[in-house]
């Protein structure tokens, strides 16, 4: 599942003057707040208990030019309804009115679609699985809280964790999948975390010598070592690493990170954002380049 996590969306600044709480239903509140794709969304899916609910409840409401989007996608364009039930639940936190100071770094909440979404705080981004966040302003009523996002946060399949999410992708990570199940972190990557990993392609090996990469195969302590080296604890979707100069490896070292633009490099290696991924238990970012200690400022393996 491709993680589709650059969004345009320009956080306003912490400045912002809070909206004073209405007692508007939350149809109309949404349609006075300019959110009528949303509006229309729920009412043809009879999302009746989003509608009528009667309890706290916060939304990550989507942009009309979200929705737009969704509708001109090729690949989302003719979804079910039950898909679109699916889609619009996971907008919704029930039960919870989380206001932008009770939101937390790696905060785990349930959604309506008997999801969850992971909430990620950094110095100058907040994000939902990985979507950019406008947090200031937002709209509220007095049981309801709504922020804006400019896309459709997606969610991993139950079990997607990030071994498993490589595991499934064999054509491009068969060799990473080995690796690790040789270095003996397989556990590591299904029940621990979160992590960030930066998770090199087939063709990223392919780059290495032969001998080299017969050598590190016939030897699980040096090749644990490096592969920890890929490894980040924590979730930083591409939004993070837009601010994050320095990331700390599992193994102690920094790995540095460069952005040109659009172009992002963790110690001059590209990463192919176009290719992230989302997992139950983290982030995985795919490179190029296997990142070797002599490209990481990681210590050399003992």
């Amino acid at each position: 599942m491709k993680l589709l996590i650059i969004s345009l969306a320009l956080c306003a600044c912490n400045m912002a003057v809070p909206i004073e709480p209405s007692t508007q239903p939350l149809l109309e509140l949404l349609s006075s707040s300019g959110f009528y794709e949303l509006k229309e969304a729920l009412v043809k899916h009879n999302m009746t208990n989003i509608i009528n609910a009667t309890e706290p409840m916060t939304i990550f409401a989507p942009s009309n030019e979200a929705f737009k989007n969704l509708k001109q996608n090729p690949w989302t364009k003719n979804m079910t309804h039950g898909m679109m039930e699916k889609l619009l639940g996971r907008l919704v936190v029930l039960r919870r009115k989380l206001l932008p100071a009770d939101v937390r770094n790696e905060m785990i909440v349930d959604t309506a679609s008997n999801e969850k979404l992971r909430l990620n705080v950094y110095p100058k981004v907040r994000t939902v699985n990985g979507i950019m966040v406008v947090m200031e302003p937002n709209v509220q009523s007095q049981q309801v809280i709504i922020y804006r996002v400019n896309r459709f946060p997606m969610s991993p399949p139950p079990g997607r964790d990030i071994f498993e999410m490589l595991n499934r992708r064999k054509e491009r990570f068969s060799t990473l999948v080995r690796a690790i199940e040789v270095a003996n972190l397989k556990e590591t990557l299904k029940t621990g975390g979160p992590f960030t990993l930066f998770a090199p392609n087939n063709d990223a090996f392919k780059a290495l010598p032969e001998a080299k990469l017969a050598k590190l195969m016939e030897s699980p302590a040096e090749l644990k070592s490096i592969l920890l080296g890929h490894v980040i604890n924590g979730t930083y979707f591409l939004g993070a690493l837009l601010d994050s100069p320095e990331l700390p490896a599992h193994t102690g070292g920094l790995n540095k990170i460069a952005v040109n633009g659009m172009n992002i490099t963790v110690n001059e290696t590209k990463v192919l954002t176009r290719e992230g991924m989302i997992t139950e238990n983290g982030a995985i970012h795919v490179i190029d380049r296997v990142l070797l200690p002599s490209n990481t400022t990681a210590p050399l393996p003992v």
